[in-house]
């Protein structure tokens, strides 16, 4: 099981790797709704490395597979390869959470 805390502020770059890819509410680009409601439901709290494990172990029993998890105080850039639609990215009381499976 890996988590990873950024706490680095970075710029935010958007591309549509698949045609089911949304802007959601938070304004980022999201994959699949169910893997977005489980990250919304797991954030709280202060600890972003506890965030980091509760989105992760939310979305491994709900969708399958494992699961990759970076959780900050600040927006962050990144770039992922993901299986069949399962990423996405939220913000949630001023925490920035991006989960996808490897």
């Amino acid at each position: 099981m890996r988590s990873l805390v950024v706490l680095a502020a970075l710029a935010v770059t958007v591309c549509f790797a698949q045609d089911n890819c949304y802007i959601n509410d938070s304004g980022f680009t999201c994959c699949n709704k169910e893997l977005e409601a489980s990250m919304k439901g797991a954030m709280g709290g202060s600890d972003l490395l506890g965030s980091a494990d509760s989105i992760q172990k939310g979305a491994e029993s709900s969708l399958g597979g494992k699961f990759e998890t970076v959780v900050a105080l600040d927006d962050f850039a990144y770039k992922s390869h993901f299986k069949e639609g399962k990423s996405c990215k939220i913000e949630k009381n001023g925490q920035y959470a991006l989960a996808w499976q490897p």
